[in-house]
């Protein structure tokens, strides 16, 4: 019989392993209830109390839920089917038998397929797009069978293909030293999925993001929209449902309609992430705008890094042909149409006309520039503030003016390695220890 401790002896209580006494559970009974008042009496003041004894704050993103709520995308059932889906191809390794050579070639057909599902699907939607198609239905019935025969292809493809790009991957991090006791970790994991739309919204007054819900990815266009709509007529806030290219969940989520070394570049971008989700950078990644362009731009930089040296090692002659960084600070020829320096441009000038308060005037120019993107092959739907704020937490990219960016990648450069470059900035939790870090390697922000 195990002995009883002092509190035991004198309460005379003796509880069975596995058991609790009714006491216990009288009391378990209390603190569920306390908290089940206090959640009904919540929903209560939403619900019944005028608005002006709610803070707006809350009020206002409470009202974002109830719209986005039967849209919202649901990361819990996705981590579950994921993971049990890795472990079962963990089991039978799909890629199992195939040659390097082999696998190789499984990757550029299926790449190849994916090319020719996404022109068949941009073909689809511009049949029914046309207004002088009567029957778009009949019209696309040949396309749509071709598309349904080549996912049925890719179906049966993408779990070895899946497996392949994992080991390509994982085999250039651990030649990087990206390793611990050994082992990549946490492991790449990824499959290639439609990621979930970012519903993301920002203050008209100026640029910044104030609060992102994520939706189900087959999400219509036209109710993008209306949520746009709804959303902006409950404050004073621009917004904008803007697609993902990954997502950082385990396993993550990547498209696999895009280049192999954009599709390589976001393997290796995710799965940075998921590293910084075990470290100081990514633990504050909600903190503020800041922390955010930190981890996205740092997981840019090593996604890039990595992505690139896979496609060298095994893909050779698919690398695009190298702009050294010379040429790229070169002056454009006069008539050449520059995205980036077009976008930055834009960018710039709408931070100095809100910073004036001029927010109607912003909007019209940002608009006119969206057209101007658009003549010149640019399908942008919405330039906006929100726009701006998803697309400016990465300081490496179009559009992006912080100083965020630049910063990074001085203290890459002057890193004697990537695992050195990504250990040391996994520390790091805002802009002062960034320059605390750039003064430490003899750099001056």
């Amino acid at each position: 019989m195990p002995e009883l401790s002092p509190s035991q002896a004198r309460s005379g209580v003796v509880e069975r392993r596995g058991a609790s006494p009714p006491s216990v559970w009288r009391s378990r009974a209390r603190v569920l209830l306390r908290w089940g008042m206090l959640i009904l009496l919540f929903l209560f003041s939403l619900v019944y109390l005028p608005g002006e004894y709610i803070p707006p704050d809350m009020l206002f993103k409470y009202q974002v839920r109830t719209l986005t709520g039967p849209y919202e995308f649901d990361l819990l059932s996705w981590e579950v089917d994921g993971l049990a889906q890795k472990a079962r191809e963990a089991v039978r390794n799909p890629a199992r038998g195939l040659s390097p050579a082999q696998q190789v070639q499984l990757v550029r057909d299926y790449m190849a397929t994916a090319r020719r599902i996404g022109e068949l699907e941009g073909k689809i939607e511009r049949i029914y797009a046309t207004p002088t198609v009567t029957d778009p239905d009949a019209a696309t019935a040949t396309l749509r069978a071709q598309r349904a025969e080549l996912l049925q292809v890719q179906r049966a493809r993408r779990p070895a293909v899946e497996a392949v790009l994992q080991s390509q991957v994982s085999a250039v991090m651990v030649s990087e030293g990206l390793t611990f006791l050994g082992h990549v970790w946490p492991p790449v994991r990824f499959a290639f999925c439609e990621p979930p739309y970012y519903l993301v919204i920002s203050p008209r007054r100026r640029i910044e993001l104030y609060m992102g819900v994520y939706l189900q990815p087959d999400v219509p266009l036209d109710r993008q929209v209306s949520l746009e709509t709804q959303v902006e007529s409950l404050g004073d806030v621009s917004a904008l449902v803007e697609g993902t290219g990954g997502f950082s969940s385990f396993p993550t989520m990547v498209i696999d309609q895009a280049s192999l070394d954009w599709v390589l570049s976001t393997i290796a971008h995710e799965w940075t992430h998921t590293y910084l989700a075990f470290h100081p950078m990514g633990w504050h990644y909600h903190d503020s705008n800041d922390t955010i362009t930190l981890n996205e731009t740092v997981a840019s930089i090593v996604g890039d890094e990595i992505g690139g040296k896979v496609l060298r090692r095994f893909y050779p002659d698919l690398v695009p042909p190298e702009r050294s960084r010379v040429s790229q600070q070169r002056p454009v020829e006069p008539g050449t149409f520059d995205f980036g320096r077009e976008m930055r441009n834009t960018r710039l000038a709408v931070d100095a006309l809100l910073a004036k308060g001029y927010v109607r005037e912003a909007e019209a120019f940002m608009e006119a520039r969206r057209k101007r993107f658009l003549a010149h092959g640019y399908a942008i739907r919405r330039l906006n503030q929100a726009y701006f704020a998803f697309h400016g937490s990465y300081a490496t990219g179009p559009g992006a003016v912080s100083p965020i960016g630049p910063k990074l990648t001085r203290l890459r450069s002057a890193s004697p390695s990537l695992a050195a470059f990504l250990h040391t900035v996994a520390r790091i939790t805002s802009v002062a220890e960034l320059d605390a870090a750039l003064r430490a390697h003899g750099i001056e922000p």
